[in-house]
C-alpha cells in the first residue's frame, strides 16, 4: 500500500482517547424521558443494546414533527451533560501520540468521525496538544445523520478527496463497523474483544488491540 495514499480516520471515544461516558445509562435517561411524553422505547434493560442515541433521538424528532412538540431538545441537553460529565478524567495512552507522529511523519491522512458534540471533542483535542495531527474533525453537528449512517464518513473522502479504497477507518464500536460498511471503507476494529460481525452485518478488515498493533499493521502496510 502506498503510504502516500493511505488514509485513517478515527473514531473518537475510547479509540484516540479513554473517557468515561456512560452510554448505558445515557440512552436509559434519554428514554425515561421521552416515555414521560408519550415516546416508549420498551424494557429499559434492553435500551443499551436496542438502541443507539441516534435512534433515540431520530424517534423523538419524528414525534415532535406529528404532535407538534420539542421533547428533543431536552434529550440534546441530556446527552450533552453525559458528554461533558465523561470528559472530565479524559486520558490518553502515549502510544496514541507515537500513532500520531507516525502518521504526521509519512505523510498519511488523519482525521476524525465522532458522534460528540464539536466543541467537547475539540476542547479534548487541545488540552492534549494533538489537534495539529489531524487534517479534519467531523462531530454530530457537521451531518445530518450520525453513525452507524455512512455520511460522516462520505463527508471526510469528500472534503479531503481520499480514496476511498486507500482509506480506513479505526473504531472500537459496532456502528463504527457498520458506517464502515455502508461507506465501503474497509474497518479496523480497535477493542479489546472481537465483536460478532455476522450480528451486527459489518466486516473486520483486521482487529487490533492497541495502538501500537496498529502501528505495525500501518508500518507493514
Amino acid at each position: 500500500m502506498n503510504h502516500d495514499e493511505l488514509a485513517i480516520i478515527f473514531d473518537f471515544d475510547n479509540t484516540l482517547i479513554k473517557s468515561n461516558i456512560n452510554f448505558p445509562a445515557m440512552k436509559i435517561s434519554m428514554a425515561r424521558a421521552a416515555k414521560k411524553h408519550g415516546v416508549d422505547f420498551g424494557n429499559e434493560e434492553d435500551i443499551p443494546n436496542r438502541f443507539t442515541a441516534g435512534n433515540i433521538i431520530d424517534q423523538v424528532e419524528e414525534f415532535d414533527k406529528i404532535n407538534d412538540t420539542e421533547i428533543v431538545a431536552e434529550l440534546w441537553d441530556m446527552v450533552e451533560k453525559f458528554e461533558r460529565l465523561g470528559m472530565e478524567n479524559v486520558s490518553i495512552d502515549d502510544d496514541v501520540i507515537q500513532m500520531l507522529e507516525y502518521l504526521k511523519k509519512k505523510g498519511i491522512s488523519a482525521s476524525i468521525l465522532t458522534n460528540n458534540a464539536k466543541k467537547p471533542t475539540i476542547e479534548v483535542l487541545e488540552r492534549f496538544n494533538i489537534i495539529d495531527y489531524f487534517d479534519l474533525v467531523i462531530a454530530r453537528e457537521d451531518v445530518k445523520k450520525m453513525k452507524p449512517d455512512k455520511e460522516g464518513l462520505e463527508v471526510i473522502v469528500q472534503k479531503l478527496k481520499l480514496n476511498p479504497d486507500k482509506a480506513v477507518f479505526v473504531g472500537d464500536s459496532w456502528v463504527d463497523g457498520v458506517a464502515a460498511v455502508k461507506a465501503n471503507i474497509r474497518f479496523i476494529l480497535f477493542n479489546k474483544k472481537l465483536l460478532d460481525s455476522r450480528k451486527y452485518n459489518m466486516k473486520i478488515w483486521k482487529h487490533v488491540q492497541t495502538m501500537n498493533e496498529l502501528l505495525e499493521l500501518i508500518a507493514e502496510a
